[in-house]
């Protein structure tokens, strides 16, 4: 990776030329995802500049999602963006948008049973105080690679029907919609970004303090009752795109 010579590129800031060097590396194949990007002192020397100014421009790239600094180790080109597309026309989830692309999706278990849960949980599954709450902790894996961090809760009528060694294989949407009262006909999704907490970070494997993409969701059946309302928490490479369709829309 060296500094380009163009009339263009002597204009430049120095900070913007190791960028575009490093984003051009990646885009033709030179540096691979999980690849390990050139150091800051390596970079610095090429470029005849201080470590300061790649530091700034491997910000860059970080916030573009290119790359992802590791603490300690130095700095990798990012893995390949995921996404699912929100489409108001229908009702999909996760698993169907990776099945789509070709991806896999696995699963691995982290807790599910009866949970003692506090007032907001059965606030938003609208239960009173006696009825039992299950709660699901699961990984969503990609080629055996963390995703997501699942965290849901559900009434104790609806837990009863899953099982461990159904939740290890299926989506709870593909399990849910096996029967006709539990099955989904509306979700209502809240988006935001967080930092990830330090369960949470061990389990996605990403260091503690790096924002996650937090999809708050609630499932509701056809008489608009909630059959389960919890968390996912996404690694930062994922995306959500969203489809309206203004020719549905009422004139």
């Amino acid at each position: 990776m060296q500094p380009k010579s163009s009339a263009s590129d002597a204009t430049m800031p120095v900070y913007l030329q190791i960028r575009n060097s490093v984003r051009d590396a990646i885009a033709s194949g030179s540096l691979a995802s999980g690849d390990l990007v050139p150091s800051e002192t390596v970079l610095a020397k090429q470029f005849g500049t201080t470590r300061a100014t790649v530091v700034h421009a491997m910000q860059q790239l970080v916030f573009e999602g290119l790359v992802e600094r590791k603490r300690g180790i130095g700095t990798f080109v990012a893995g390949r963006a995921l996404h699912t597309t929100l489409d108001t026309r229908r009702v999909g989830y996760f698993e169907q948008d990776m099945s789509e692309d070709g991806e896999n999706v696995s699963y691995k278990l982290v807790h599910f049973g009866a949970s003692a849960v506090e007032g907001h949980v059965r606030e938003r599954l609208e239960i009173g105080a006696s009825e039992a709450v299950f709660s699901l902790q699961r990984l969503r894996l990609l080629s055996g690679r963390p995703i997501a961090l699942e965290l849901r809760y559900m009434p104790a009528s609806v837990g009863k029907r899953l099982s461990e060694e159904l939740l290890s294989r299926y989506s709870v949407q593909a399990l849910l919609n096996q029967h006709s009262d539990t099955a989904i006909h509306k979700f209502v999704n809240t988006v935001r970004v967080a930092l990830v907490p330090q369960n949470a970070a061990k389990h996605l494997k990403i260091e503690r303090g790096r924002p996650v993409l937090v999809r708050s969701h609630t499932f509701l059946n056809s008489g608009g009752r909630p059959l389960l309302w919890g968390e996912t928490l996404y690694r930062e490479e994922y995306k959500i795109e969203y489809v309206l369709d203004a020719a549905s829309q009422p004139a």
